[in-house]
């Protein structure tokens, strides 16, 4: 009775929002995610531990966990072919099997060759898992709750990384790194078994496979290349991912000297850690409650949030240059984080409302593929200027070259 008496966008909001509250598949997905996204973090803290004791070096361990990306490159076109080819549900079920058997094999591996290569071979698994996750939610959810989807996905899952570094550090310090692996192989275990319950019917995914043509290895390659393709001849979809590279490459570049920063600069303990991670993490929650707040806005003015957003992390990012207090870089932390998920949230609704269902994995594996490029370069230049310089100059230099990737941007528009 309310809602009849409410403006029209008002009304649309709240309908919306409702809607996708009662969807009973979008719900398992939400709930596996924050399950998932706590194992996730107590894996981090876990695998961050055991590399900076036997490497001895912040700066190695963090550089171990972002290289292992690596494959990304070669194999994130194949993964995107696999989740347009196949129903996405089948696909994330096989991915989080075998993504709960391997983080076992952790335990009792103490050696960095043996714990660089299954971050390897984990990061391999979720090249495979990601794209068919993202079409399964695009598939089970109506565009107009596009929005509210991508601001509730982010905000659960910063409740989760909330709770789940300052979790893992004590129980770490308490129980050793074990126990982490065993909490995140039942976390993989339970997403898995949410999304066995959703029902086909209710997957609006039916397209799957029309506009493949073959399992061949040929069509294998031409339909990749047609994927490409597509993504080439869409002006929006080229801008928006290459702007998500640029904040990739100088963000991977930050935490490169974000980790030596904290961990041999500012001597924090793991539970320190734990709570810077949970601080900048946790801060999604917040995101979320923004993108509700500006919801109308947003939808009117969404290319002009995301250029602000931009802009304020290159601030951040300066001042993290200028102090090494740690509670102001706490508190730096706090509005990084809700800004960049922020942003994450804009730049994924805009994509998802853009890109054509029947392409959707494959561009989104296009975009992992350019952003972990991005990824790799910003790694690359943090290392050399470390070899040099203090973190201040990483963090300095990144700020500029975001700050000015945006005004060229607005420049050009």
């Amino acid at each position: 009775m309310t809602n009849n008496n409410l403006p029209g966008d008002a009304f649309i909001i709240n309908t919306n929002l409702k809607s996708l509250i009662r969807n009973k598949s979008f719900i398992m997905i939400l709930l596996g995610q924050v399950i998932s996204n706590i194992g996730d973090a107590f894996q981090f803290i876990a695998s961050t531990t055991m590399l900076v004791k036997v490497t001895g070096s912040g700066l190695s361990a963090i550089i171990g966990i972002i290289l292992s990306q690596l494959p990304c490159l070669l194999l994130s076109p194949f993964a995107g072919y696999l989740g347009d080819k196949f129903k996405s549900k089948y696909v994330c079920l096989i991915m989080d099997a075998l993504r709960s058997g391997i983080v076992l094999l952790f335990i009792g591996n103490h050696s960095s060759e043996k714990l660089y290569v299954l971050l390897l071979v984990l990061s391999i698994v979720d090249i495979f898992y990601n794209p068919a996750k993202r079409k399964l939610i695009i598939c089970i959810v109506r565009e107009s709750e596009l929005l509210y989807t991508n601001s509730l996905i982010m905000g659960i899952s910063g409740v989760a990384f909330l709770v789940g570094p300052v979790a893992a550090g004590l129980a770490v310090v308490k129980f050793g790194t074990d126990i982490a692996f065993y909490v995140n192989s039942f976390s993989y275990v339970f997403s898995a078994v949410l999304i066995l319950i959703i029902k086909n019917k209710n997957i609006h995914d039916s397209n799957t496979g029309r506009n493949i043509k073959t399992n061949k290895t040929v069509g294998v390659i031409a339909d990749i290349k047609n994927g490409f393709s597509y993504f080439k001849s869409v002006p929006q979809i080229k801008n928006l991912i290459f702007l998500s590279t640029v904040i990739c490459s100088t963000g991977a570049s930050i935490n490169i000297a974000f980790f030596p920063f904290a961990f041999d600069t500012l001597r924090i303990t793991e539970r320190q850690w734990g709570l810077m991670i949970s601080i900048f993490n946790g801060t999604n929650f917040l995101a979320m409650l923004l993108a509700f707040l500006l919801n109308k806005k947003i939808n009117k003015r969404m290319d002009i949030y995301i250029i602000i957003s931009a802009i304020v992390v290159s601030w951040i990012w300066f001042f993290y240059s200028i102090t090494e207090k740690l509670y102001t870089i706490l508190m730096l932390q706090f509005f990084e984080g809700t800004i960049l998920a922020f942003c994450s949230i804009l730049i994924g609704t805009r994509l998802q409302s853009v890109i054509n269902k029947n392409y959707m994995a494959r561009v989104m594996s296009i975009g992992d593929v350019i952003n972990n490029a991005g990824r790799i370069i910003g790694v690359f230049v943090a290392y050399l200027l470390l070899g040099s310089f203090a973190e201040s100059s990483v963090f300095l230099l990144n700020a500029i070259l975001l700050f000015l990737f945006v005004f060229y941007k607005v420049i050009k528009f």
